[in-house]
């Protein structure tokens, strides 16, 4: 039977995003959203010959779009053992995990796990070359913390990719060392470069090593792995925010064999701004699908692994301090050299030391070349102080945090750095200043879920039970916004997707309720039943559409 052009959406909720939130009915022809209305109008509109989409009682909202992703990461880290609390509590825990993996895994082949949080294993401390070695001594064994920004190899490894005991930490990374000084097999942030070996991609001081390099086939298995953990949470549009060589060669083979459906903003890694200089990319631009005009930079590490920059001391950390990417002013250089070229900034920064420079930079920009409505944003903006968040206001910066990081890793935050972890992503500073509430997950740091993001930040519980800061707690339709169209507008997008309009694209997700009429502690359960893109389904809940 031949698919009609003209789809008519009705039978259940429709929440559309917009002051009218409820409609009764939506009208769409080939990719895009023609009518919103009464079922009256819609049928009117559809004309004759219409196809009806009975959402049989369910809720349709605007597709999800998450503006702060790593597609191949998520992907990739979903091939390697799951470490994460509570299946590994200990190192023994570990030990057994990697051992049970290497067993499905081809004779020889590197053993690698993704997901521990040293603050959650019992022994409160990083794993070492030491205990890999219990998994394997004639092969590479790595494992990556949740966060991303840290790495830790048996001795097989750090021996393969050249690390000695005089090696000096590089600028913005650095190693875990034994009591005598020596390297013991955990790499912070740009120390994870030796990873890339002799063909691998290496950002230096530009940001932690993520790209781990591997054949075009599974490169392009990690883009449909992390792709279809997405479309199946209802994430229609995400913004990969670190794109190398090897992600936009992946993404253009991807999208040309047909494999992409998934719309990306990509946001490339400050070392590239020379290039997009030379190439005279002065705005954004591309396609329906895949779009740039974003740069993404490094201030400083991570919480979760104790790296960021804060005014205070960490109490759980082999190092009391964090540090910076950059030298302060050569952090300010780029910034400023990219806002004058005309390019979105798009800046990592967890502490108040390195949020401080961010400021810094984006108010001497703006004075020095006035760009209205450019939209620097604030990645993480973890724990910014209160007279910075005011300082954000006035310069019309979007913060983009991680409910779910304050979910999964908050209790690890306020041990470590006391009572000011309990402003970890201080939603409620930021609706005090009138700046716009974002939601985002950073996933593979958090799994792609928007009700538990939606929950986490309506409530603020953690997932020990706990609450971390009650004063941020946002509203049900700020959280919704904060994943719809108020994420389209970080990157752009707010004509093309994040709510039911007439004109925009036709990206929903149909969920097996209307959160509305939830219990606020049910949330978390709500499912996404169907994705649709462009007027395809690409999703039905235990099957994805080829």
């Amino acid at each position: 039977m031949m698919e009609k052009d003209v789809l008519l959406f009705t039978g259940g909720t429709i929440l559309t995003m917009t002051e009218e939130m409820y409609a009764e009915g939506v009208v769409v022809k080939n990719n895009r959203i023609t009518f919103v209305g009464s079922l009256d109008q819609c049928r009117e509109v559809a004309g004759q010959n219409y196809e009806v989409i009975d959402l049989q009682g369910q809720c349709l909202v605007p597709g999800f779009i998450d503006p702060h992703v790593h597609v191949m990461m998520l992907g990739m880290c979903n091939t390697w053992a799951d470490i994460s609390y509570e299946k590994v509590k200990n190192m023994d825990n570990l030990v057994n995990v990697l051992k049970e993996h290497e067993k499905t895994l081809p004779e020889g082949a590197p053993i690698r796990g993704f997901g521990f949080d040293k603050r959650k294993l019992e022994e409160q401390r990083y794993p070492t070359s030491k205990d890999l070695d219990r998994v394997a001594t004639d092969r590479p064994v790595q494992i990556m913390n949740s966060s991303g920004h840290c790495n830790v190899v048996n001795t097989y490894l750090l021996d393969l990719i050249g690390i000695k005991p005089d090696t000096p930490d590089p600028i913005g990374g650095s190693f875990g060392r034994n009591q005598d000084g020596f390297p013991n097999g955990t790499l912070f942030d740009s120390a994870n470069d030796y990873l890339a070996q002799q063909f691998g991609v290496r950002p230096g001081n530009h940001g932690p090593n993520i790209h781990m390099p591997d054949t075009q086939d599974n490169l392009q298995k990690n883009i449909e792995i992390g792709q279809d953990l997405l479309l199946s949470a209802g994430f229609t549009t995400v913004n990969d925010v670190q794109v190398t060589k090897q992600e936009m060669e992946s993404y253009l083979h991807a999208r040309d064999n047909g494999l992409l459906k998934i719309r990306i903003e990509l946001s490339f890694l400050s070392n590239y701004l020379d290039d997009i200089k030379k190439m005279g990319i002065c705005s954004r631009f591309g396609e329906d699908q895949l779009t740039m005009g974003s740069l993404k930079l490094y201030a400083d590490g991570s919480l979760i692994s104790g790296t960021a920059y804060l005014s205070t001391d960490y109490a759980d950390h082999e190092r009391t301090k964090g540090y910076l990417f950059h030298d302060p002013e050569e952090f300010k250089n780029i910034l400023i050299e990219a806002h004058k070229y005309g390019l979105q900034t798009l800046t990592h920064a967890q502490g108040d030391g390195a949020i401080e420079l961010v400021l810094q930079a984006v108010e001497t920009a703006q004075k020095e070349c006035l760009r209205p409505d450019i939209r620097h944003r604030i990645e993480h903006c973890g724990l910014p102080t209160k007279e910075q968040v005011r300082r954000i206001a006035e310069l019309e910066i979007w913060p983009v945090p991680q409910p779910q990081h304050v979910y999964l890793y908050g209790n690890g935050v306020v041990e470590a750095i006391g009572q000011e972890g309990e402003n970890y992503s201080p939603y409620g500073w930021f609706k005090e200043n009138g700046i716009p509430i974002v939601l985002s997950s950073d996933t593979p740091v958090a799994f792609p879920n928007a009700f538990e993001a939606i929950y986490a930040a309506i409530t603020r519980n953690t997932a020990q039970g706990n609450i971390v800061g009650l004063e941020h707690k946002i509203e049900l339709e700020e959280a919704l916004k904060g994943y719809t169209i108020e994420a389209a507008k970080t990157i752009h997008k707010e004509h093309l997707v994040g709510s039911i309009e007439k004109g925009k694209l036709a990206d929903f997700a149909i969920l097996d309720k209307n959160p509305y009429h939830d219990k606020e502690e049910d949330l978390i359960k709500i499912s996404v039943n169907e994705t649709w893109i462009s007027g395809k389904r690409v999703f039905i809940r235990e099957k994805v559409i080829g």
